[in-house]
């Protein structure tokens, strides 16, 4: 499945302590989780990015979000995460949806 998910970065939190973090969750292996592939994965100036992922069901998304809350409470200041699909295929399932409560 793929997912989406928004980020906003604790800005009380101090640039060493965020450091700190990513590093003890990248040299630990523990992000990404088994079962979620980055596909895309972009930061902004202002602490907030995006994570694009495919995952192999909702509780692999859950333990990507999940563990740098718990590697470091007050990490993330806010997450927004939701399946997803390409836009054309979006177009598409709207379509039938119009489509379908035409014919009825």
């Amino acid at each position: 499945m793929l997912f989406v998910a928004y980020w906003e970065i604790n800005e009380q939190m101090s640039t060493a302590e965020r450091l700190q973090t990513v590093g003890k969750l990248a040299q630990s292996g523990l992000f990404p989780p088994q079962g979620v592939n980055i596909l895309r994965w972009d930061a902004t100036p202002d602490g907030w990015g995006t994570l694009l992922v495919e995952a192999e069901d909702e509780a692999a998304i859950h333990r990507a979000i999940a563990i740098w809350r718990a590697a470091s409470t007050g990490f993330l200041k806010f997450t927004k995460t939701a399946p997803a699909q390409p836009v054309q295929d979006a177009v598409a399932v709207e379509m039938a949806l119009l489509q379908a409560l035409a014919a009825t």
